[in-house]
């Protein structure tokens, strides 16, 4: 749907969807942003920083597009309709923020941001 806001996270998600493309064909590293970004400021830290903004960009763009098309049959068209994509395009972000800031918690013990000293066996 290429609608105002969706049309915004859409775009977030076609760079996060080109990105791990590039993970998988080993063009890139999964980790090549972990120093440039202190996610721990925005309480994303814990895990891959490419994980939390992969995670909340996927949740902005399904949540504004679920939003839009709930809304969209209901709002009619003009200033109405205006005023609530507006308020879906300030609205998804900070509840995809919030739902990955949960959905993070459990990840942090399973993908560490840093990894752990190499087994041996004996």
């Amino acid at each position: 749907m290429t609608t105002f806001p969706v049309v915004f996270f859409t775009e977030g998600a076609l760079v996060v969807l080109g990105f791990w493309l590039l993970v998988a064909v080993d063009a890139v590293g999964a980790g090549c942003f972990d120093e440039d970004v202190d996610a721990e400021a925005l309480g994303l830290g814990g895990v891959p920083v490419a994980v939390s903004f992969s995670l909340l960009a996927a949740l902005a763009w399904s949540g504004s597009l679920g939003a839009v098309l709930l809304i969209e049959p209901v709002v009619p068209g003009g200033t109405p309709h205006a005023l609530t994509g507006l308020a879906v395009f300030l609205t998804a972000p900070a509840a995809a923020w919030c739902a990955t800031r949960m959905l993070l918690r459990p990840l942090r013990r399973r993908l560490p941001e840093e990894p752990g000293p190499p087994r041996t066996t004996a």
